[in-house]
């Protein structure tokens, strides 16, 4: 009986530059796709599920054969990203069982974000487990293992101040833009893309005081439910190149196939020797990166915002042993639902196949005698069989899925009882209401 376990594999900012993480970006309906082919098709994955932020892609996973399923999905994102296996390889990481637990509970708490305790990326990950995409490839183990992180999240929020004045990507990114233009009640602001990170931008720009704050993007109808408690003007995705020689700041936060402003586009915005500053927190990338070398343009990027909060990191280091203790009590109480849940199949199809045959061979020695005695006979199988059972079913309930040893208990417990997978199956299914008896 084979043994499910969870593993990811993904890359962020902390093992790839952008521009790597460009050529591994996979379009999310991409993403959804594959699982579910991968599922249906090969039955490599039992489970999967995105997570997706503007520095990381992850795929999560439940699968019998997770070795066989990673080298599957680092191959298949290889050559998706035009990249051999050994360089996909230098700029992904695949975790497995405990390890992969332990680090989505890290990223829920802004432990392995730019920027420590930052807020955004406890909603990212909310949408992710609760994204209508997932529903043919989220199952109960992932259903968990993400609503744990959520928690897990919260509590590193409420029981530590590693969130306490943690600056998000986006206002770090507009206090470096500060920096050098000053006062912004006279800065004209262009922001493009209303998503979770366009608007938040605009509320941080129109908190500060901006001048003037135009938004687009390409549904209209959500840039102005954006733009009404803010007092920002709308304009449609084909009006942008009339709007940029007014704008002092550009803001790109939307998914392109290609770039909202390249080389060619200089015209657009050259304006006497004024500069146009450019923040793309895009990812893929907004603005072609060889726009940094005119002289009427001042481009950051993600990598400049990550470069900019590193230096913050010191002001929560005293947090992070607090929040990491919380991460490790969460995950524990994981690898519990899980030990519990992965032996309750084998278990209930082990004491159903011994109460079944201490049953037969009950009825069989009690042909012929008086209903009394049949009754007796029953009571007492059922009695030795229950005695029987006691060790074995400590024995799986205290088995540690993650563990090597208990990996191998649970998968020759079956055969020593002469159980079927398909049995062990069923009841686990049955146990779990997975079969639609609730």
């Amino acid at each position: 009986m084979a043994v499910e376990e969870v593993f990811v594999v993904g890359t962020s900012q902390s093992v790839a530059p952008v521009a790597v993480r460009e050529r591994l970006h996979v379009d999310l309906e991409e993403v959804y796709r594959a699982p579910t082919e991968l599922l249906v098709d090969r039955g490599v994955l039992q489970e999967a599920l995105p997570l997706s932020t503007c520095g990381r892609l992850e795929l999560y996973g439940v699968s019998e054969n997770p070795e066989r399923a990673l080298k599957l999905l680092v191959r298949l994102l290889a050559e998706r990203a035009g990249l051999d296996r050994e360089q996909a390889r230098s700029h992904m990481y695949a975790l497995r069982g405990a390890t992969a637990v332990r680090h989505l509970f890290r990223v829920a708490s802004g432990l392995d974000s730019v920027v420590h305790g930052e807020a955004q990326i406890l909603g990212q990950v909310r949408a992710a487990a609760y994204d209508p995409r997932a529903e043919h490839t989220k199952g109960p183990v992932l259903h968990r293992l993400f609503e744990t992180a959520l928690a897990t999240g919260k509590k590193v929020r409420s029981r530590t101040e590693i969130g306490r004045g943690a600056a998000s990507l986006a206002s770090a990114s507009i206090e470096m833009i500060q920096r050098d233009l000053g006062d912004l009640s006279d800065v004209s602001a262009l922001v493009v893309g209303t998503g979770d990170t366009g608007r938040l931008i605009a509320l941080i720009l129109s908190k500060l005081g901006v001048g003037r704050l135009v938004l687009a993007n390409r549904t209209i109808d959500v840039a102005q439910a954006v733009a009404e408690p803010l007092g920002a003007e709308v304009i449609e995705f084909d009006e942008i190149p009339s709007e940029l020689p007014g704008a002092d700041l550009l803001v790109g936060a939307v998914t392109l196939d290609s770039y909202l402003l390249s080389e060619g586009d200089l015209d657009h915005v050259r304006r006497s020797g004024r500069p146009i500053y450019l923040l793309d927190l895009a990812h893929p990338r907004n603005f072609d990166p060889r726009l940094a070398e005119s002289p009427d343009v001042e481009l950051f990027d993600l990598e400049h915002v990550f470069a900019r909060v590193e230096a913050a990191r010191a002001s929560r280091a005293a947090q992070i042993p607090k929040a990491e203790r919380i991460v490790k009590s969460q995950a524990r109480s994981f690898s519990e639902w899980r030990r519990s849940r992965r032996s309750i199949d084998t278990l209930k199809a082990v004491r159903a196949k011994v109460l079944a045959v201490a049953s037969e061979e009950a009825e069989r020695f009690a042909q012929g005698r008086s209903n009394e005695e049949r009754e007796q006979m029953r009571l007492l199988a059922r009695s030795l069989a229950r005695t029987l059972l006691h060790q074995p079913t400590l024995a799986l309930r205290s088995a540690d899925p993650e563990s090597p040893e208990g990996r191998f208990l649970l998968e020759q417990v079956p055969a020593l009882f002469g159980v079927e997978h398909d049995d062990a199956a069923s009841a686990f299914s049955e146990a779990a209401g997975l079969d639609g008896s609730g």
